[in-house]
């Protein structure tokens, strides 16, 4: 018995010797020698191998030791130990890999997807930071970028980009696309910013909405505003304002209520508010006007502080700095700086002194409606009522003449340094001599001023000029007074005579008939 048992034993180490070679170990059924870069070389037609297997418990209660392999039996997969963790290993069946390959995949179906079957969140990471995070409905939190919503505590919120939504802690319904957006936001909610740093520095506002880079990006208390351009509304505190344009409403501070529609629109308003801006560069210098309104390219484009003004028409109420209540309405139409209450109504119109309407520039050449124009006239707002109008003596003084005006030259001087260098086109021109052709019937409001002077006449028909490029004006229906004042003179003169003739003839006929005691005079 013991000799048999020796020479099995030394028949087995016999065999291990013949399949040993320089370290090299062969494991096979068929005798052949190790593959010589292999420490063992396994080979088996119809087995395999079987490593250590253990539950996921007596998996993680072994030390921690790199290279380690072992199938865990609980969990259904192998892990390998790298040292400081242990790892799963992917898997996969037949040819077709069912895990996400580096490199791509083939025979993906609808079946596969990336992410969890159960209640976790899709985390992604680079440089092992925070690069996205997609929770269950729970919480309804989206973040995709460079550390967003790495603080995030609340629900609903949505970030993309670099430090979107990086210090979120009690905001929710926000959406941030872009780096750095809404990356200050802790308690503002329904907050929706797209660009790099759109609502950067946002931390309580709420209802905002930012569509570009740096749109909103100061904004940090306001609410429902709207800025859609790049760096619109980029400066931001106040509230409710809208800005769609690049750069629209750009200076913005604690201005309110404003809405600012165009490229460069608005850009310098600091803390005015009311106003409405639609058109490239319009109310651009506006920075504490109230309720102004600017409607197409460059309107109302110098005003700074002046109220309730409105201009539509490109370059329209351009000469508008500080005034107030003025209103212009047509291209190049506009009211000289300063000045309040002054409307003018036609592309070139100019009111250029306060409380002033102008329609239409010098080539128009009719103003027509159905019904005249009137003046109140109620003796209930009159007062220091006077009958001191000066009739034939003033009106004797005037001198009637037809004359033509030269209104081209009149719009220069109207427009002075507001027209483009752009050559007048053959329509207009034509206007212009057509207007000039006219002759014309009137007076010269310079003589009717001397007239006034030399009766006494403090004449309200004569507009004097109020500047070197002001002209004097003339109001034709104020003409009407002092000629009903001559009628009645010549009147009151005609009586008169007409009584002295009767008197006459009364003593003459007298003189012939003593008898006569009474003539009547037809």
């Amino acid at each position: 018995m013991k000799r048999n048992l020796f020479s099995f034993l030394a028949g087995v180490l016999c065999l291990l010797a013949t399949k040993t070679y320089s370290q090299n170990v062969a494991i096979n059924e068929d005798g052949s020698l190790p593959n010589p870069n292999a420490i063992l070389d396994v080979k088996s037609f119809t087995k395999g191998i079987l490593i250590p297997r253990v539950s996921t418990s007596g998996r993680l209660a072994i030390p921690n030791t790199k290279g380690l392999l072992v199938y865990d039996t609980t969990a259904g997969f192998f892990f390998f130990n790298t040292g400081l963790a242990w790892q799963q290993m992917a898997t996969g069946t037949g040819s077709t890999t069912i895990d996400w390959s580096l490199t791509g995949n083939t025979g993906v179906t609808s079946s596969n997807f990336l992410g969890t079957i159960n209640n976790s969140p899709l985390v992604f990471k680079v440089n092992n930071n925070p690069a996205g995070r997609i929770e269950t409905n729970v919480t309804g939190n989206t973040f995709l970028g460079y550390q967003s919503g790495v603080v995030n505590q609340d629900l609903h919120n949505t970030g993309v980009g670099e430090f979107t939504l990086n210090a979120n802690t009690g905001g929710h319904q926000n959406t941030a696309v872009g780096a750095v957006a809404l990356a200050s936001n802790t308690n503002g909610i329904n907050n929706s910013a797209v660009g790099a740093f759109a609502m950067e520095n946002n931390t309580t506002g709420t209802n905002n909405v930012a569509f570009g880079d740096f749109a909103l990006q100061d904004n940090s208390t306001g609410v429902d505003n709207t800025a859609i351009g790049v760096q619109s509304l980029e400066f931001n505190t106040g509230s409710t304002n809208t800005a769609t344009g690049i750069w629209a409403l750009r200076g913005n501070g604690i201005g309110h209520d404003n809405t600012s529609i165009g490229g460069y629109s608005m850009i310098n308003n600091t803390n005015g508010n009311f106003n409405t801006a639609a058109g490239g560069a319009s109310l651009q210098n506006n920075t504490e006007g109230v309720g102004n309104v600017g409607l197409g390219y460059h309107t109302a484009f110098n005003n700074i502080i002046g109220h309730w003004n409105t201009a539509v028409g490109s370059y329209a109420l351009s000469a508008c700095v500080n005034g107030t209540n003025n209103t212009a309405v047509g291209s190049f139409s506009d009211v000289t700086a300063g000045m309040t209450n002054s409307t003018a109504i036609g592309a070139g119109a100019v009111a250029n002194t306060s409380n002033k309407v102008r329609i239409g520039n010098g080539s128009v050449t009719k103003i027509e409606g159905q019904v005249p124009f009137t003046t109140p006239s109620d003796g209930r707002y009159k007062f220091k009522v006077q009958e001191d109008v000066k009739g034939l003596d003033f009106i004797m003084q005037l001198r009637p003449v037809t004359y033509q005006f030269d209104v081209k030259r009149f719009d220069a001087v109207q427009l002075k340094g507001k027209k483009s260098d752009e050559p007048m086109n053959a329509a207009m021109q034509a206007s212009y001599d057509a207007a000039t052709a006219i002759r014309r019937t009137g007076f010269i409001a310079q003589e009717v001023e001397k007239a006034a002077i030399n009766s006494g006449y403090d004449f309200s028909g004569v507009v004097k000029p109020q500047s070197a490029d002001d002209h004097y004006s003339l109001s034709y229906d104020a003409f009407v007074v002092p000629l009903v004042k001559a009628v009645q003179e010549q009147q009151k003169m005609i009586s008169q005579m007409q009584q002295e003739i009767r008197d006459l003839k009364n003593k003459l006929e007298s003189k012939n008939n003593p008898q006569l005691i009474s003539l009547h005079y037809e």
